[in-house]
């Protein structure tokens, strides 16, 4: 479900059904809030002035939806598929796909650059990495990490970035 409150009584206002296991929001240019439903491999549409769901896209089957974002000019959302190692392009109006891309394995977030132009979509479980299974990972080159760019006019991968790898105490 998603909750709604009031920011100054802190008092519940509503609360929504969505799809089953909700993981992420995001407000559109519009106003409008989509839900991202991991389990139910869907996009829940809410209308915040009605407090109701008003459009529910359907995705690929186990395709567990799980980051959503949306490009600074408000034409496109962007929604990572987590199950199928993809990053959808959406119609933000009507939620209509537009293009789709491959960023291999285990992608869960994604941001957009300010300008719209790329989107860095990151890895919920990193390569594995020799000794992952010991006290003693190897990391050569300080390899930990990835993030993926993708171009969001073309939805094609530019590149990965290596987040390097810390021994630091969380």
């Amino acid at each position: 479900s998603v909750t709604a409150f009031d920011a100054v009584t802190n008092g519940k206002l509503a609360e929504l059904t969505v799809g089953t296991a909700p993981r992420s929001i995001a407000r559109a240019p519009d106003g409008r809030l989509w839900v991202t439903n991991k389990l139910s491999a869907s996009i829940s549409i809410i209308n915040p002035d009605t407090m109701s769901v008003v459009q529910t896209i359907a995705l690929p089957f186990a395709s567990q939806p799980y980051g959503v974002a949306f490009a600074p000019t408000g034409s496109f959302a962007f929604v990572v598929l987590e199950g199928l190692g993809q990053v959808l392009k959406l119609d933000a109006t009507n939620g209509a796909q537009v293009a789709s891309v491959n960023v291999g394995p285990n992608p869960r977030h994604l941001a957009v650059s300010g300008d719209g132009a790329t989107l860095l979509v990151s890895r919920f479980i990193t390569p594995h990495l020799p000794g992952e299974e010991t006290a003693v990972v190897q990391t050569p080159n300080g390899a930990g990490g990835e993030v993926v760019r993708v171009g969001a006019a073309g939805m094609s991968v530019l590149g990965t970035t290596i987040l390097r790898h810390s021994d630091a105490i969380d």
